[in-house]
């Protein structure tokens, strides 16, 4: 560690106390297509987990003569986005499941109505876990357990267990053991460290970033890496468990006095000018260091939008609007009110985006439907940036002119 990383540790302020936290109710009904009668054992499980699946709240019930529709209410910290999933367990596994549902930040009450569960198939994913410093994915192939490292792929075979799903290789040389979240693991005749689950969307790699100074952080599965002085000074921390203070995400490293805050709201890069969706705050005894995090396409992907204006002029009300939607891995694709279409999406460093080529199907329709479609697609193809409306309608641009307005 450099002396000028070791003069600045030596004199950090300390750690700002935490103030209390408002809170809001989350409340709705757990709802199952199977006509059956549960039994009164059955559990309904909800929680709420928030930026990189930080736990915020959970709640559990058993059935006792309880059916569903299935009622429940959790509390979650105010000011904080959240994405709520519900489970129905018998006899200690997953029997029904439900997608996330996504809730945004906020300060009122939300009930969201009713929460359809479905069949649990929990082979058909893939669990992914830390076991020190090795990443490792268990899925399964009929009755196989198939785990994969950076290296190599195992096939394991079920052996008997008395606790937990067990699988091992003839030789005994591979193992893997599920004991819950967690997990024992042998490669090649070496025991790894206990594996701890990952949930699903934490082992991203999480990135925010600052001006003057230039400062970067890092988030990669339960560590913090801190470049400042423009990269000259780095810290590697272990990240501790996040506390929610005032509608943000703190984390804080007491044997350093160091207070690291995230926040969700859009933020602007003050010199690229790139639009990101969190605000981050550094806390040291030299001052306050600022600067947007995230991932720039999560502004954009999610349901689709639906387009209100082409070239400046709102659309019929009565008329099939054109539609899209973008993917994490840089897709574009909907309707324009006659044929489908998809195309390649991209965001440069700047902030700016590209869109096209575009490809279509190649449906006749009305003059007036193929000629909205033409200018939908050559808005889109023109299209050099984004930015949102104060309703949070999402605007296509080439320079000062605005192209596409469209909405959720």
């Amino acid at each position: 560690m450099s002396r000028s990383v070791l003069t600045l540790l030596a004199s950090l302020l300390a750690a700002t106390t935490a103030h209390a936290q408002d809170m809001r109710s989350i409340s709705g009904e757990a709802l199952i297509r199977e006509r059956m009668a549960l039994p009164d054992d059955a559990e309904l499980v909800v929680e709420a987990r928030g930026f990189r699946n930080a736990l915020l709240a959970t709640e559990s019930a058993e059935a006792n003569g309880q059916q569903v529709p299935w009622p429940f209410t959790l509390a979650i910290p105010a000011g904080v986005e959240a994405n709520l999933s519900a489970a129905i367990r018998i006899d200690g596994a997953n029997r029904w499941v439900s997608a996330p549902a996504a809730i945004a930040a906020g300060s009122d009450d939300i009930d969201l109505g009713e929460i359809m569960l479905t069949a649990d198939t929990p082979a058909a994913f893939k669990s992914v876990y830390r076991c020190g410093d090795t990443r490792l994915e268990a899925g399964f192939q009929g009755e196989e357990a198939v785990i994969e490292t950076d290296d190599r792929i195992y096939r394991l075979a079920p052996a008997i267990s008395a606790d937990g799903a067990k699988y091992q290789s003839d030789d005994g040389d591979n193992m893997f053991w599920s004991k819950g979240d967690n997990a024992l693991v042998t490669l090649d005749g070496k025991a790894l460290p206990e594996c701890i689950g990952v949930p699903a969307g934490a082992d991203k790699q999480w990135t925010a970033q600052g001006n003057e100074p230039g400062w970067r952080a890092v988030i990669a599965g339960d560590r913090i890496t801190l470049d400042m002085n423009y990269g000259e000074d780095r810290l590697d921390l272990r990240l501790p468990e996040p506390e929610v203070v005032d509608g943000a995400y703190r984390y804080g490293f007491d044997q350093y006095a160091l207070a690291f805050s995230v926040r969700a709201g859009m933020c602007q890069d003050d010199m690229s000018g790139r639009l990101f969706p969190q605000s981050v705050e550094l806390k040291t005894a030299t001052g306050t260091l600022t600067g947007c995090g995230g991932d720039t396409f999560d502004l954009l992907t999610g349901p689709e939008w639906s387009v209100d204006a082409i070239d400046g002029s709102a659309l019929d009300d009565a008329a099939d609007r054109p539609s899209f939607a973008i993917s994490d891995e840089g897709q574009i694709f909907g309707a324009t009110g006659c044929n489908r279409f998809t195309g390649a999406f991209s965001v440069n460093g700047e902030g700016g985006i590209a869109i096209g080529p575009l490809a279509t199907t190649r449906m006749a329709c009305g003059d007036a439907a193929m000629k909205q479609e033409r200018s939908f697609l050559e808005a889109l193809g023109a299209s050099e940036g984004f930015g949102f409306g104060p309703d949070g309608a999402l605007v296509l641009t080439s320079g000062t002119e605005t192209l596409v307005e469209a909405s959720r």
